[in-house]
Formats: C-alpha cells, sequence, structure tokens
C-alpha cells in the first residue's frame, strides 16, 4: 500500500558506510507513554492513504509506569533504574525513526496520566529529552481524553454516542459525533481514577466485600454525576429517547474485556481477529461483565486469544467498572470496540476536514483500481435492483477498486485469496471498518473468483456474521463483477470502448419477488461472444439457485442481449 523508504549512505567509524533511509515528510513517529506501557509507531501519511493513517512500524515497551511508582499501597517517585530502563527504549526508537527516514521534527513524544501524576515527574521528562532530544508532551487531564475521543473517531466512519477510553491509571468519559469528517465531543471530557491498573490494585487491597462495595458506590455516584453534567446534542437525546445510546470503548482495558466477548461468541472461532469495529449488544456486554466480577472466574483466562496475564489480573475490576457503568447510564443500545488510542487521536486530529471525510475502505482499496475502476463502479451500480441495502452499495467501489488483486494468484486460490483478504490478508491492517464492512467486501471478493474456497468453514462463520440477506447480495455483487472482469481482464477500457451494459431490477410476480439483469453485449462481438464469458453470466443466474442459499433468496432471471 505505501512505498518504503529510499536508502542513502553516510560514513560510518572507521571509513565503513552505514546504509540510512532518505527523510520523508510523509512519515511520522508517536510515543505514547501511558500507564500500562510504552508504545511506538512509525506512521504514513501520504495520499492517497492519508485518512487511514499506515501503520509501517509498531512496537511496545512492557513498562508499567504505574506499577513503578507503588510498592503495595505506598506511591513512591519512579526510580533511576526505571528511567534508565525507558531512556534506552527511547533512544532505541530515534535509531529505528532514522533507519525508516522520520525526520525529528514529525516525532512527538505523548505522555499522560502516569507521568502527569509522577512525583518526580519533571526529573522523568528531562532524563528523556536530554537522551533523545525530544520534548515531552505532556498531556492535561481534559487533553487527555480530547485524544483519546479524536482516536475513536478515527476508528470509524460515523460514530454517535457515548465513549470511555479505560487506561491504566484512569479513565475518561465523554459524547462524541463524527460524521463526514466533521467531529463534535463534550468541550470538557470527564477523568475519573479508574483505570484497569489503578482499580484492580484498590479491589484488591480491599480489606472485604463491604469495602468492595463502598468502591462501587463511589464510581457509581461520580460516574451518574458525570453524565449528568454533560450538555448532549439533539441527535443524541433523541436516540436516548428511542432506541438507547451507542456506546464506543478503547484502551487496553476494555480492548481486554473485547478479546473475551470474541472468544465466548455464538460464533466459533469468531471470523474476524480484529478488535477494532467488533460490536456487541448492550446486555450481553452488561451479562459478561457481571459474570467475570468474581475472580474465581477469570483464573484461565490468560489462555485466551489476546488476554495476557495482567489483562486476566484486571478483568474482575473492569467488569466491576462496567457493571456499574451499565447501572448508572440510561439503556445502551450497542456497544463498538475502537483500536484508536493516542496515536490514532494525535494523528487524526491534524488531518483536514477533506481527508477526514474519506470513507476508509475506499481509501485503502484505491492503490489496488484500475485505469476503468470508475466504469466498473457505474456498471455494478446499474446491475444493482432498488431493494438492495445500502450497506451492499458501500461495498461497491472498494469492489471495483480491488477486483483485478489477484489475477495472478492460481486459479484455485483465487476466492480464498478475495475471503482472507480483509481479515489476514492485504487490507488487514486498514484502520477505520467494522466486522461487518469486511465481512461484506471478503464474501463479495470471494465470489468475484467463483466463491470455491478450501476453507469453507472461515466462510461459513462470515456468511452468519453478516446474515443470510446480506451473503446473498455478496454473492450477486461479486458474480457481477466477476462478469466485468471476464470482459475486462486488464481493467482497461481502449478508446472509452464500450462492450457491455448492465440494468438489474426488482421484479414482483404473483407469489414471490425476483431480481432480473439485463446484460447487452456488442453483437459479433469476439471479446464477449465466447465460453469465459458466458461462464460468469451463468454464475449470476446461480447465486439465486435454493441450494446456494440460506434463509434469504430471491431467483435471478439473466437475460442477454447482443445489441450494443
Amino acid at each position: 500500500m505505501t512505498a518504503g523508504p529510499t536508502a542513502s549512505q553516510v560514513d560510518g567509524a572507521n571509513g565503513s558506510k552505514k546504509t540510512y533511509a532518505e527523510p520523508n515528510n510523509y512519515y511520522h513517529g508517536l510515543v505514547d507513554i501511558g500507564s500500562n506501557g510504552i508504545r511506538f509507531s512509525i506512521s504514513n501519511l501520504q495520499p492517497p492513504t492519508t485518512r487511514v493513517m499506515p501503520t509501517l512500524y509498531q512496537d511496545r515497551a512492557a513498562i508499567s509506569l504505574y506499577d513503578a511508582q507503588f510498592t503495595g499501597t505506598t506511591k513512591s517517585p519512579i526510580s533511576d533504574q526505571v528511567i534508565k530502563i525507558i531512556t534506552k527504549t527511547l533512544v532505541r526508537f530515534k535509531h529505528v525513526c532514522k533507519t525508516y527516514g522520520v525526520p525529528d521534527k514529525n516525532v512527538r513524544v505523548v505522555a499522560t496520566e502516569a507521568t502527569r501524576e509522577a512525583q518526580n515527574s519533571l526529573q522523568f521528562r528531562e532524563a528523556l529529552e536530554l537522551a533523545t532530544g525530544w520534548k515531552v508532551e505532556l498531556l492535561s487531564k481534559a487533553d487527555e481524553g480530547r485524544v483519546g475521543a479524536w482516536g475513536i473517531a478515527s476508528s470509524l466512519s460515523e460514530i454517535s454516542g457515548l465513549v470511555m477510553d479505560l487506561g491504566g491509571g484512569s479513565t475518561q468519559l465523554s459524547w462524541l459525533v463524527s460524521k463526514a469528517g466533521e467531529v463534535k465531543m463534550a468541550p470538557e471530557p470527564t477523568s475519573l481514577p479508574y483505570g484497569a491498573a489503578a482499580l484492580t490494585k484498590r479491589i484488591e487491597t480491599a480489606i472485604n466485600d463491604q469495602a468492595v462495595e463502598v468502591i462501587k458506590n463511589e464510581m457509581k455516584t461520580r460516574l451518574s454525576d458525570a453524565f449528568t453534567s454533560f450538555q448532549f446534542p439533539e441527535e443524541l437525546r433523541e436516540a436516548q429517547e428511542k432506541g438507547g445510546l451507542n456506546l464506543y470503548l478503547s484502551g487496553g482495558g476494555f480492548r481486554g474485556f473485547g478479546y473475551l466477548l470474541l472468544a465466548q461468541h455464538q460464533i466459533q472461532p469468531y471470523p474476524v481477529p480484529i478488535i477494532n469495529g467488533f460490536s456487541a449488544r448492550g446486555h450481553d456486554f452488561c451479562a459478561m461483565a457481571c459474570q467475570h466480577i468474581d475472580p474465581v472466574t477469570t483464573r484461565n483466562l490468560s489462555e485466551t486469544f489476546r488476554i495476557s496475564e495482567r489483562r486476566a489480573r484486571q478483568i474482575p475490576a473492569v467488569s466491576l467498572l462496567i457493571s456499574t457503568l451499565m447501572e448508572v447510564l440510561p439503556k445502551i443500545d450497542s456497544v463498538v470496540f475502537c483500536q484508536g488510542g493516542v496515536r490514532e487521536g494525535a494523528l487524526y486530529s491534524c488531518l483536514d476536514l477533506g481527508i477526514r471525510k474519506q470513507d476508509p475502505l475506499v481509501v485503502a482499496t484505491q492503490p489496488y483500481a484500475s485505469p476503468a475502476a470508475p466504469e466498473f463502479i457505474k456498471l455494478m451500480e446499474h446491475a444493482l435492483p432498488k431493494s438492495v441495502p445500502i450497506e451492499i452499495r458501500r461495498v461497491v467501489r472498494p469492489l471495483a477498486n480491488i477486483m483485478l488483486l489477484h489475477s495472478n494468484v492460481p486459479k484455485e486460490s483465487k476466492a480464498s485469496c478475495g475471503l482472507h483478504a480483509t481479515t489476514t490478508g492485504v487490507l488487514a491492517s486498514v484502520h477505520g471498518l467494522t466486522h461487518q464492512t469486511r465481512a461484506l467486501l471478503a464474501l463479495a471478493l470471494c465470489q468475484r473468483w467463483g466463491g470455491e474456497v478450501s476453507d469453507s468453514n472461515l466462510k461459513q462463520r462470515l456468511q452468519q456474521l453478516v446474515g443470510s440477506e446480506m451473503e446473498f447480495w455478496c454473492r450477486y455483487l461479486g458474480a457481477v463483477a466477476g462478469v466485468i472482469g471476464a470482459v475486462y481482464p486488464a481493467g482497461v477500457m481502449i478508446d472509452g470502448e464500450e462492450r457491455v451494459r448492465m440494468f438489474g431490477q426488482d421484479v414482483t410476480g404473483e407469489k414471490k419477488k425476483s431480481v432480473g439483469l439485463n446484460i447487452r453485449f456488442i453483437k459479433g462481438d469476439e471479446v464477449t461472444d465466447g465460453l469465459i464469458v458466458g461462464k460468469e453470466v451463468e454464475e449470476v443466474e446461480k447465486v439465486g439457485k435454493k441450494k446456494r442459499c440460506g434463509t434469504f433468496r430471491l431467483k435471478i432471471n439473466v437475460v442477454v442481449e447482443n445489441d450494443l
């Protein structure tokens, strides 16, 4: 998706040559000094993929600044030994940035609560600045909440609801509305001292159940006060009155709980191994939390995918926070997990509105688009009847962009490559997608290559995830793309040639509805008058065959005319 760094040579010791990358102003480095760990990343903001902020490099130093300041319940300064270890990790990252070609001016070092509340915060920051030459930005509570909200805004195309960011030492609560790149949030996000590590320590050092109940009542009061202090925009008030609010969660503590939900989802194994964009019903979220408040129920959780021993130990505290939160808040309709954190928030907040409003999936697939992709989009849109769900229409442009990507793959692997493209393939790293979007494009791209895969289990699980109706339309759209790909295999229209037209419509019969698809080719055209194109046309009709459909099925009647 992105070009690698361009190398240059500089003189090293003893006349040796060292190869480093040429400085690239599109490359941005970021150090996030959090409570539970220190995260390093290098991102590429070069057009046309700026919106999805592709990650070139990422790493994490498992250093808990929160734990480093406590011996039991007694708080102490960050030790010289810990400062030395952290300094070394930043010096190493400075070298990594140089090898990638990240200009020093494009590197930000951001510190949050654990640094802010440290007894020797100034000494700690000065040591890092002296060793690296980088200024350490110390975020205030309000700024930390705003950066977290921007990170969540970057995680999906549209957001409307409450947002929470659970760090190690604190949690931030706010509201957020993000649509078409416009981001509105609470002027003053609320920061509360209920981070995953901090709350775990308080609960583990509580002398009895009554002491834990005191903590819960304290949380209930402060969460309630925070919620009632918000001045919600009209659309959130309306949502609250109708079906309930959506709750968007980020931060390591919440993500760990999200992986627990993934591990116990009704679809097993869950087909999308990515936390960003995963959603659950509010009542399922609450029920899971209530089941894991007791530490006894979490003994073996460290064996669960992406849940470390440290995260497993924090699950009871996070569960108590969630159950208390659900008691205090109004009805929560859906809970959505977001990967967006300090890195994403710091970058996304600096992007222009015109970039923020772009569709992440369209942006991510644009580098793979053929010259004729705009015409492919028109053909697909004309082939869709009016009854097609809007979610399917949103897949048209990305599919048109990427439909020729796997042309060079062996025939028996093409459909499988398409099926895996959005979860473990070329689009797995794309930021800003829901799980439904990933599944829809995967199924459509799979069918574009005929739909026959060796791993039918994954295909079935993705079909379960989107439901029978969406799955049907994915196969229909993919089969239409197959016809287009057979007519224009190189993705090129010479001199604007028009070899095919399509028109799809809903047909209402006496008993059942069906789909009518009219395909028109040039009369006597050797390019389209052959076995290859004819086979792809047959595949469109087969989409509606009873044995290929689930609970949702429409018969597809294809009429081919050679009259262009």
